[in-house]
Formats: C-alpha cells, sequence, structure tokens
C-alpha cells in the first residue's frame, strides 16, 4: 500500500511540474508573438550630418522690423572664415517671399576679422546708401547669433565713417 501511495504521490507530483512547464512555455510562446521586430534608424549620409542652420536677419516687407529667416547649409563652409559666409548669405538676400534685404544692392565684403569678441567688417560704399539702421542692425543680429560676438565694428573702404564710428552691440 505504501507502494501504492508513493507512486501516486510522484505520479501527482511530475504531473504538478508538467502543467507548471506547460503554462510557462506557453507564456515564454505568448511574449515573443507581442515583441516588436526593432527597425534601425534610417541612415544619416555624410552631407546630411553636416548640416547646420544659420539665423539670418531681414526686414519684414509689411512692418520693416528684423524677422529671422533660417537656413541650413553645410558646417565646412564655417570653417574659413563663418562671418564672411554668413555674411554674404546676408547680402545675397532672403528666401522667403515676405522679407526684404535691407542691405543695399552692389555692397561688397572687402574683409572681415575677429577679435576680442569684435567682428570687424570693411564693407564697400554702396552700404552707405541703405535707409536707416535696418542694414546695420540686419548685419548685427545675424553676427551676434555666433555665441563668441559681442560686437560689430563697420569700416567703409578701409577707413572709419562718422555714423559707423561706434561698435555696435545687439539688444
Amino acid at each position: 500500500m505504501k507502494k501504492k501511495k508513493i507512486i501516486f504521490i510522484l505520479f501527482f507530483v511530475i504531473a504538478i511540474i508538467i502543467l507548471i512547464v506547460c503554462s510557462i512555455s506557453t507564456e515564454v510562446e505568448n511574449n515573443v508573438e507581442n515583441v516588436e521586430e526593432i527597425q534601425p534608424e534610417i541612415e544619416i549620409s555624410e552631407e546630411e550630418m553636416r548640416q547646420t542652420t544659420v539665423a539670418l536677419y531681414f526686414e519684414d516687407a509689411i512692418s520693416g522690423i528684423l524677422s529671422k529667416e533660417e537656413r541650413k547649409i553645410d558646417s565646412k563652409n564655417l570653417i574659413d572664415n563663418p562671418y564672411k559666409y554668413v555674411l554674404e548669405l546676408l547680402i545675397d538676400g532672403p528666401k522667403i517671399e515676405d522679407l526684404n534685404n535691407p542691405i543695399p544692392e552692389g555692397t561688397k565684403i572687402n574683409d572681415t576679422k575677429f577679435e576680442k569678441g569684435i567682428v570687424y567688417i570693411d564693407l564697400s560704399k554702396e552700404f552707405l546708401n541703405a535707409n536707416g539702421t535696418n542694414a546695420i542692425y540686419s548685419i548685427v543680429k545675424t553676427l551676434s547669433e555666433f555665441t563668441e560676438v559681442t560686437g560689430v565694428k563697420f569700416t567703409i573702404d578701409g577707413k572709419n565713417e562718422e555714423k559707423l564710428k561706434d561698435i555696435f552691440i545687439n539688444s
């Protein structure tokens, strides 16, 4: 009789173990079905990796207030002389239709250099044909987007002009 009891208990324990194993394997299979396949991120080309955004300031055609236009550019263009490159974009004018370029047509950049937080810009005499101060502050606000720039000093064809004698600061 003891043998029958031991066999019965042994059979009962084996049956419980089989039930536990079956329920665990079913649970694992259900979890496997719920797992989503991970998709790799879209590959970014080397050119896209070099992209950066610059802010250029132009006149709003209606209000005359300086407004920001953001452009994506290849950051390698900023290596040699970032200030001159951004000024060239500014002089070329806005891409957005509702903005005007306050910098007079024909203005050329003779030279730019950076010393102790100040960008020194030498422009051609056409810059003097600007109406008001938007041309000046278009340049000042644009260059002030560079964190290291604390001011801008203008000269015209290598000479100081009375109305441009100060160092302009973005306020």
